[in-house]
């Protein structure tokens, strides 16, 4: 394994590509380790810094390798971490610790992909509703989806007021929360627009002609469309159009929501925390997001279009959304194995935040610890 950029955030090389950083270092020895035996040095002539083949790789500071391709399948097909852990025989931190790794590789990758495709479908959105930490604070998921594809082209998170019927006991237990941690004002509609700023970045009216998005009949939505002053000006021209169904429709393949139902299900089924009245929920925002992007990538990226006999499929979610199969095995050929830099980045603000996991988790002390190497 050669460098093919200088890890020195700061070095005028650091977005160099392949190729183009050849002749800008030299190699300068070895060292050896207990994990993966001899490990080779190199120097940046740069910037004069020094590094190694591990500075570059997902596993940079880990004391015991663990497989990858594992922890992604088990995580996107409903086992905890502790179920996981017991498998390969490490603590649920050390699982963890991988996922996390691995998320940001996987909103590198998705990324790079969602950039190098444009919009040629109509969109679904919906939210998704589970709960972080207890059921005293709901969380609300948003979806941005293809209608034709069911491709996933992100989420927001945020956590919501706890609704519905009480006891006397629940309202008093609630209201002590909320001393503690207050869910924020208008949350859904917030985060709706939140999610609707990823249009504009894969939409060209010129060549793709009008878009229509397709919701519920939440009555946050169009308040979040007005937000988005891109979508806001193209709904009055005419290029952009808000279609809603009623929520209590037929959930059937014929429902315009039917991608977003869809996925619902795919959740509930693949992901242990949000399987029903079970042990399994998310303790942590933000380790829960990190597995939900683990999921998304396995969702878009290599799972089948279609399984069922008779319309079995070998295309990907991604690749009936438009993007080149090619590029997806490339993309691939380095998500177990490089080290991504956010520096070397252009994701999205939730997306930031999920890498960075700046996402709060109630009633918790504290930010979550992320290693210096995270950030740069």
């Amino acid at each position: 394994m050669f460098p093919t950029f200088c890890p020195n955030p700061r070095c005028t090389h650091h977005h160099d590509q392949h190729e183009d950083y050849w002749g800008y270092w030299t190699p300068t020895g070895f060292y050896t380790t207990l994990v993966v035996g001899i490990v080779r040095r190199f120097k940046c002539l740069a910037c004069g810094k020094g590094f190694s083949e591990r500075t570059l790789s997902i596993d940079y500071y880990t004391k015991r390798t663990l497989d990858y391709r594992e922890i992604h399948r088990a995580i996107s097909q409903s086992e905890s971490p502790s179920s996981i852990a017991r498998h390969l025989g490490c603590s649920s931190d050390s699982v963890q610790n991988r996922a996390d790794r691995l998320a940001r590789n996987c909103l590198s990758l998705h990324t790079l992909l969602l950039h190098s495709m444009k919009l040629d479908e109509a969109l679904v959105a919906d939210g998704f509703e589970s709960f972080d930490r207890s059921q005293f604070f709901p969380n609300n998921i948003n979806l941005l989806l293809g209608k034709q594809s069911q491709f996933l082209f992100g989420i927001t998170h945020t956590i919501l007021r706890r609704k519905g019927c009480m006891t006397p006991k629940q309202k008093l237990l609630r209201s002590r929360h909320e001393k503690g941690y207050k869910p924020p004002p208008k949350a859904v509609e917030e985060s709706f627009a939140r999610l609707l700023k990823l249009i504009p970045a894969i939409w060209d009216p010129a060549r793709s002609g009008k878009l229509t998005l397709w919701t519920d009949e939440h009555q946050a939505y169009p308040r979040a469309i007005e937000r988005v002053p891109e979508l806001k000006n193209a709904q009055l021209v005419g290029t952009f159009e808000h279609q809603t169904v009623s929520s209590k429709a037929a959930r059937t393949i014929h429902n315009p929501l039917f991608s977003a139902n869809y996925y619902d299900r795919e959740l509930r089924k693949d992901i242990a925390a949000f399987r029903r009245e079970s042990t399994c929920f998310t303790r942590n925002v933000a380790n829960g997001l990190s597995r939900f992007v683990l999921h998304l990538v396995y969702h878009n990226y290599q799972k089948p279009h279609r399984v069922n006999p008779g319309l079995a499929s070998r295309k990907s979610h991604a690749e009936v959304a438009g993007i080149d199969a090619n590029r997806i095995a490339m993309g691939f050929s380095w998500l177990y194995v490089d080290r991504p830099f956010i520096s070397k980045q252009k994701i999205s603000y939730d997306n930031t935040r999920i890498w960075l996991k700046e996402y709060s988790t109630p009633l918790k002390e504290g930010r979550d610890y992320l290693p210096k190497y995270a950030m740069k």
